[in-house]
């Protein structure tokens, strides 16, 4: 399955939001006094999960909507293998002693901060709820 435009929009978003974040948090560390190459290493695997895991999403998302009879298992079961492996990661990050554990973990929600930021800066707006069937 190929990614549609729009949603490889998205990722693209998310990857550069991604390494900003990534950027400052290195910057950060490095300000600590603390910056060295697990810093390095976790911030670069937690990042480079945290963007896999949303083009994860994406595919989800154009298989469910390709399957309407089926959306909502195939969302659900999606979500659960996700944030399995970020936990995989998130409990990696702080076992194996190349990878700094906090720098890991920060970077898997680096995603998540992009996306709040650009809805601060007005890319993305709120869609209207529903008004509920009478």
């Amino acid at each position: 399955m190929k990614l549609q435009k729009s949603v490889l929009r998205e990722v693209r978003h998310i990857a550069i939001g991604t390494v900003a974040c990534a950027a400052v948090q290195l910057a950060v560390f490095a300000l600590l006094g603390r910056l060295d190459g697990t810093v390095w290493l976790g911030t670069a695997v937690g990042a480079g999960f945290a963007v896999f895991n949303f083009v994860l999403l994406g595919f989800t998302m154009q298989r469910a909507a390709g399957n309407a009879e089926k959306a909502k298992q195939i969302a659900q079961f999606s979500y659960s293998v996700r944030m399995l492996l970020t936990c995989a990661v998130a409990i990696l990050g702080f076992q194996l002693g190349a990878l700094n554990g906090v720098a890991a973990a920060l970077a898997l929600f680096f995603p998540r901060i992009t996306i709040s930021v650009m809805q601060l800066l007005g890319f993305y707006k709120p869609q209207p709820k529903e008004a509920p069937a009478a």
